[in-house]
């Protein structure tokens, strides 16, 4: 559109012509938007692999962006007077991919160009078309959005481009590019028709088979008029792309802007702006035959998410879903999900060699599992990304945190996880050592399984949450960055502390809800935890001990401690076969609500005993939402259902950290707990030997769910995706990307080429089906893994094929 502001104006007469056409059949009538401009599609293209570009500048970290807010829905002033529209929000997630803070600057369309080369402003977005002759004055980035022709067709119809469109009939309006496109490029019956809104009915109506137009104006039709069931298919065919302009001066600014529109281009959140604004998305992948898949039928009476897995191509495979997904990417870019060579895992059965000598894709390969000591990898030299700093890996363990530091101390390791918080202070003091804190993105909780007596009864439940001084136990054994947790998510994450907060504590009210139950006196029960250091949980025994001692003097609770094996205790846990209370937490997997609340309030998880609808609907329907304003009320709703529940007692949100040796470049803490060793240099030493709180169960994470398990296994496994080095953004990884469709079901992954695996065979999309299917599928012959719950696969996704 290079920026004409070609307004198009709603004719009476041809919404008349519109309404008269529909009263002549049954079929919905379009109902077009009164409003002054053309609405404009999304550019269908592919997400593209991250690019980063090197340049001589320091870092962005605020920048001045000019726009013409006159142009709905790219970009308008609301009725607050605020900036809205797509370009806005678009800017905003490139600003938070990046890393940098963006102000709108509300100007002029016809000076805009001039005050940006001035310096007026650092860039300038705006719905401009990219030209040689605005090349001249400004630098553009990556084309953002393409507002060529577009082909719509009715859902389902078979047409996926122009290729199909032969011996077709071709709705268009008369003497428009998609009149002239198709006489003179297609062998289809061209049929021509006034308006462009009656093409559209005559789509509806079934009279034609595509309609080609410009896609701006076909975007805003199908977003006013979903009861057609009309969606658009293919790119674009004619090129017409926007791009966000900048001052030549400020290549620095180019490059972040650049980096920033890649990054969330993979991770979909592109899409899901779009879809904000528009309503469709790019059809991600024909209809029609494929490699191989796998699945259910149908998504009735099935209570998982994941439909089926489709090798489209050696590089493409799509994943069906029975519900939108908007976390989707952040999801697969957790280590269970790792991919495995497809030979691999059937050789093995799905277990025996696979839990300890895993074959992946990563930096590290394995090299030997010294049980009970220590577990060695060597670089990977075939590796596809950057190599590892380092030629050899040692995992080492040890459950005391002093014995951690005191290793560290004497120069045995180079690296330790969550020291203890009573030594973050003589970490900080040594200049021999360096201390790197973790976000507190965890939980730790005191949980109860309402199937067991006295827990069925709520105000039992609701007692234990009021008569527990939970600040107490935060200042007396948590470090510094810790907090008494108000909701059972950490409030960094969007839409977790939505609701209200937790009870205070309140030993008279707690007494009253006992007495109530039946219990003015108290009762005798258990408290279980495993002697495992976590950074929810850094002192176990001390806490278990604290809450005895407070259980006792606030309501005469009799609590013995019982210390169990952390492997019989999460098997436990996880069963919902405790008695008694017990000390649990969790750390974030991906940086999304589902991950802490979906995970443990499912109608799935028997961990709790019963499950709560009142709970896990909600939580069914805000998984579903992509904007996080519009979830909130639901997470209220959910969140509020946990307080008055009491499934388990949301404690505290642990602070922690890493020590390193001073001379360890490149030493992070990953928010996550999934630090990637293979980024650290040890000095001039060729080996970096790691040193955590436990040995892992098995290097096979598809079937774990320990940390210790998980972080060994992302040194050789990788994903689709990534979290990037220090933060919780999604990257692409094996995948150069993922696309979804308009309504979030359908995600159609590009894979990388020309990876290899450790063992030397080629990575393609059969790898990610079998690996896929073999957490997946309850019915597959290699669905064993080491426990066979696959507990990640079933409470995320929802296993198939389960008894």
């Amino acid at each position: 559109m290079q920026k004409h502001r070609t307004w198009l104006f709603v004719v009476i007469l041809a919404l008349a012509a519109v309404v008269i056409a529909a009263c002549a059949t049954p079929t919905p009538q379009i109902v077009e938007k009164v409003v002054e401009q053309t609405v404009v599609v999304k550019e269908t293209v592919v997400v593209k692999e991250t690019v980063q570009v090197e340049v001589e500048a320091g870092p962005v970290t605020n920048i001045t962006v000019g726009t013409n807010a006159e142009y709905p829905p790219f970009e308008s002033v609301d009725d607050s007077g605020n900036i809205i529209g797509f370009d806005v929000d678009l800017m905003n997630a490139i600003a938070a991919a990046a890393g940098f803070e963006v102000e709108f600057v509300n100007t002029r369309w016809d000076g805009i160009f001039v005050a940006l080369a001035s310096g007026e402003f650092d860039a300038v977005i705006s719905a401009a078309t990219i030209t040689d002759e605005r090349k001249e004055t400004v630098d553009f980035s990556a084309p953002y959005f393409n507002a060529g022709q577009s082909i719509a067709v009715k859902k389902g119809s078979g047409i996926a481009g122009v290729e199909d469109l032969s011996g077709k009939r071709v709705g268009v309006q008369t003497g428009t590019t998609g009149d002239i496109w198709a006489s003179e490029n297609t062998d289809a019956e061209v049929v021509r028709y006034d308006e462009i809104t009656l093409a559209f009915q005559a789509l509806a109506n079934g009279d034609v088979d595509a309609v080609l137009n410009d896609a701006p104006t076909s975007a805003d039709i199908i977003k006013a008029n979903p009861e057609m069931g009309v969606t658009l298919v293919g790119k674009p065919f004619t090129d017409e792309f926007y791009g966000v302009a900048v001052n030549k001066d400020k290549p620095e600014v180019l490059a972040a802007i650049n980096n920033g529109l890649a990054t969330i281009r993979a991770t979909g959140e592109y899409d899901v702006i779009y879809a904000k604004w528009f309503g469709v998305t790019e059809t991600a992948a024909t209809e029609g035959e494929v490699m191989a898949s796998f699945g259910v039928e149908s998504c009735e009476g099935f209570s998982g998410i994941v439909q089926e897995v489709a090798a489209v191509d050696e590089l493409t495979v799509r994943f069906t879903l029975c519900q939108p997904d908007p976390a989707f990417p952040s999801k697969v870019a957790f280590s269970a999900f790792s991919i495995h060579p497809s030979e691999w895992i059937e050789s093995t059965g799905g277990t025996g060699d696979l839990l300890s000598q895993p074959v992946g894709t990563g930096p590290y390969v394995m090299d030997s599992w010294n049980r009970g000591d220590s577990i060695v990898f060597k670089r990977f030299d075939d590796y596809w990304g950057e190599p590892a700093k380092t030629e050899t890996l040692v995992f080492r363990w040890l459950t005391e945190g002093a014995g951690r530091l005191l290793e560290l101390q004497s120069g045995t390791v180079d690296g330790i996880d969550n020291p203890s918080p009573d030594d973050f202070d003589a970490i900080r003091a040594d200049a021999n050592l360096q201390l790197i804190e973790r976000p507190a993105l965890n939980i730790f909780y005191l949980a109860m399984t309402n199937t067991f007596e006295p827990w069925g009864d709520v105000r039992v439940r609701q007692a234990i949450a009021k008569g527990i001084d939970r600040q107490r136990i935060v200042d007396n054994f948590y470090p510094v960055g810790s907090e008494a947790a108000s909701h059972f998510t950490p409030c960094a994450i969007p839409n977790a502390c939505a609701g209200d907060a937790w009870y205070d504590f309140n030993v008279d009210e707690a007494k009253a809800l006992l007495a109530d139950a039946g219990f003015p006196d108290g009762f005798s029960t258990k408290i279980f935890y495993r002697d495992v250091f976590r950074s929810y949980l850094p002192e176990p025994g001390l806490v278990a001990q604290d809450i005895q001692a407070q259980l006792k003097a606030n309501l005469n609770i009799d609590a013995q401690i019982e210390v169990m094996e952390s492997g019989a205790f999460i098997a436990a846990s996880s069963a919902g076969s405790l008695d008694g209370l017990y000390l649990l937490g969790w750390g974030a997997d991906y940086p999304h609500v589902t991950n802490f609340l979906d995970f443990h309030f499912s109608a799935a998880n028997p961990q709790f005993g019963d499950p709560h609808s009142a709970i896990y609907e909600p939580l069914a329907e805000g998984a579903q939402i992509a904007d996080p304003a519009a979830a909130e009320s639901i997470y209220a709703e959910a969140n509020n259902a946990i307080r008055e529940l009491v499934p388990m007692v949301p404690i505290a949100h642990g602070g922690s950290g890493a020590a390193y040796r001073a001379d360890v470049e490149n030493a992070y803490a990953s928010p996550l707990s999934t630090e990637i060793m293979a980024v650290m240099q040890p000095g001039d030493r060729d080996t970096f030997v790691w040193m955590q709180n436990a040995e892992p169960i098995s290097l096979y994470c598809g079937d774990e769910t320990d940390g210790e398990s998980l972080r060994a296994c992302e040194q050789v496994n990788e994903s689709l995706f990534a979290y990037e080095v220090g933060g919780t953004a999604v990257r692409p990884s094996l995948a150069t990307g993922c696309t979804p469709n308009g309504d979030l079901t359908v995600w159609t992954c590009a894979l990388r080429e020309g990876v290899k695996f450790h063992d030397g065979s080629d990575f393609d999309s059969m790898d990610v089906l079998v690996s896929w299917r073999a957490g997946l599928d309850a019915s597959y012959e290699n669905h064993v893994g080491n426990t066979g719950a696959f507990e990640y696969y079933g409470y995320l996704w929802g296993l198939m094929n389960a008894e």
